[in-house]
């Protein structure tokens, strides 16, 4: 038994090392356009998310199809990240495509089978631009700031 199934980590696809590999590559994509420090832990955990910029949890899902989807379990909270950042992997050029914000992404009018049963799904077409992502880090944590000094 590997530790994935030891702490109750389950997947019904495909899982090979190119999965892993490509998801790795991809939230080093959008550590390298955000300057930040990616999570190196090895092994199962549960954060919700793969990054953090300024305070902002963010999902990456990196796919080998474009235009591709935007994908989240059924599982995933909202409450789990902030935001989802879609990037697509044409080795060894990784491209961000955009993102979505949780509440946006995990909406039950999102639900949609693709073959591999119900999952949470955007296409690329309906994310937002990436160029705008950081305006959105920066709003979010004046917000924060504001809301702290308010208490």
């Amino acid at each position: 038994m590997n530790q994935n199934q030891r702490n109750g980590v389950t997947s019904r696809g495909q899982r090979d090392l190119t999965i892993d590999m490509r998801g790795v590559c991809g939230e080093l994509a959008v550590c390298k356009k955000y300057n930040a420090y990616p999570d190196f832990v090895i092994g199962p955990h549960y954060s919700g998310y793969d990054l953090s910029i300024n305070d902002v949890k963010i999902d990456v899902k990196t796919t080998k199809y474009n235009p591709g989807y935007l994908q989240a379990k059924l599982k995933k909270n909202v409450k789990d990240c902030d935001a989802f950042i879609l990037v697509h992997d044409a080795s060894p050029v990784f491209t961000l495509l955009g993102w979505a914000k949780s509440e946006e992404l995990l909406s039950e009018s999102n639900i949609k089978d693709t073959g591999y049963g119900p999952n949470y799904n955007m296409d690329s077409t309906s994310l937002r631009s990436i160029e705008h992502f950081q305006t959105y880090v920066d709003r979010r944590n004046k917000f924060d700031s504001i809301y702290e000094a308010l208490k």
